[in-house]
């Protein structure tokens, strides 16, 4: 309730995901709505996803780049702004930008920010953009959080090492980590097949032609071996062309599956056979060096043994929960091993998978997290 009495309204804003992405949506979004608030999530997405879903009000908006997004973006500020919504949830800098001037022009609203992305240093390593326009934006980005630290009401992050941003600055974030909901965690099947699973954008900069390289390797031995892929290539470099050409090159057409994109429901269910998850974000982007992927708690929660890269925050859960291995992931023949371990002793990496589905139903799981979110709207509106 907001101080008028009646249920608060809330409107979840980002112009760099998808209104369907699983953290706003089926986490966050879906807890508030749950807990009584009146939710509305605006992100990209095509007219047809217009609607509402678990109680969450979504408002598609075109995908757009360039200048060409400032059109999306004038569009989101005429909703967050006619709404009259007593929460403005800024989700990335630029809809963070609009919350500001809404909260300038009505001070009862309350401005969370939550950087759920190192965005400055994401747009800083962004090789598909010039290096001025790089440059530009991180200053833009970095100014923009500078003043949310004054401006806002409260700032979420997902992680430690990303808060060390703000705490410099004097602003203590609320954590909320990326750990995936109890409700949608497939049951464990007693029989795993050889199968390895890769989940998200195939690129350059997440591993996957490393990855392609480690499996060439590994299917000498192990002929029967499958990497499943949930999910698409990244259309911002010739990725597809290379790795299809990889692919045939080597010989292991019928040991890779192309998947494409699935429903977070149903990306669960596609994991529930496989025997291991990998992960191997390349080094050189700080983004990526300071995550916590939604997919090391979503492999650990469908009970597969984890190939994760050696960085800091992963290295952290991975060594505490015995859930996997770490690697080098710029080195195929370090992933190849690791592969070929799970391979060559599957009860070992279902017990390692094990061990990390039980890590996550103790401690890693979205009722742990969204405690803190709750935690936080409750301060917002007493």
């Amino acid at each position: 309730m907001n101080n008028r009495g009646r249920p608060a309204r809330v409107c979840l804003i980002t112009s760099s995901h998808p209104v369907t992405y699983s953290r706003f949506l089926d986490r966050e979004a879906c807890s508030l709505a749950r807990h009584g608030y009146q939710v509305t999530l605006v992100g990209i997405g095509p007219d047809s996803e217009a609607g509402e879903r678990h109680g969450v009000r979504l408002v598609p908006v075109k995908a757009s780049s360039g200048v060409r997004k400032l059109a999306a973006l004038r569009r989101i500020a005429r909703i967050a702004r006619c709404g009259r919504f007593d929460v403005c949830h800024c989700l990335d800098p630029w809809t963070l930008a609009i919350g500001l001037a809404i909260r300038r022009a009505r001070a009862d609203t309350r401005l969370v920010y939550e950087s759920s992305e190192w965005f400055p240093r994401m747009l800083a390593d962004r090789e598909d953009l010039p290096v001025p326009v790089r440059h530009l934006g991180r200053l833009a980005m970095t100014w923009l959080e500078h003043s949310a630290c004054r401006q806002a009401d409260a700032i979420i992050e997902t992680n430690a090492t990303r808060s060390h941003r703000f705490l410099v600055r004097g602003c203590e974030p609320v954590l909320v980590p990326n750990y995936p909901p109890l409700e949608l965690l497939p049951e464990l099947t007693a029989e795993r097949k050889p199968w390895i699973a890769y989940t998200g954008l195939a690129s350059r900069h997440r591993g996957f032609e490393q990855l392609l390289a480690a499996l060439a390797i590994v299917v000498a031995r192990f002929p029967e071996v499958q990497l499943r892929v949930i999910g698409t290539f990244d259309p911002r470099d010739d990725i597809e062309h290379r790795s299809r050409r990889f692919i045939e090159a080597s010989g292991i057409s019928k040991n890779v599956a192309l998947l494409g994109t699935r429903s977070y429901p149903e990306m669960f269910r596609a994991l529930q056979p496989c025997l291991a998850g990998v992960i191997l974000l390349q080094p050189g982007r700080g983004n990526d060096y300071t995550g916590q992927p939604n997919k090391l708690f979503e492999f650990m929660g469908a009970g597969l043994g984890v190939v994760a890269s050696d960085f800091p925050e992963m290295a952290r859960i991975v060594q505490a929960t015995g859930c996997g291995w770490l690697v080098d992931p710029t080195k195929p023949s370090a992933i190849a091993q690791a592969l070929t371990e799970a391979l060559a002793r599957p009860g070992a990496c279902a017990s390692k998978g094990l061990a990390g589905r039980e890590a996550v139903l103790k401690y890693y799981n979205w009722r742990v997290a969204e405690r803190a979110l709750l935690e936080t709207y409750g301060k917002l509106l007493t």
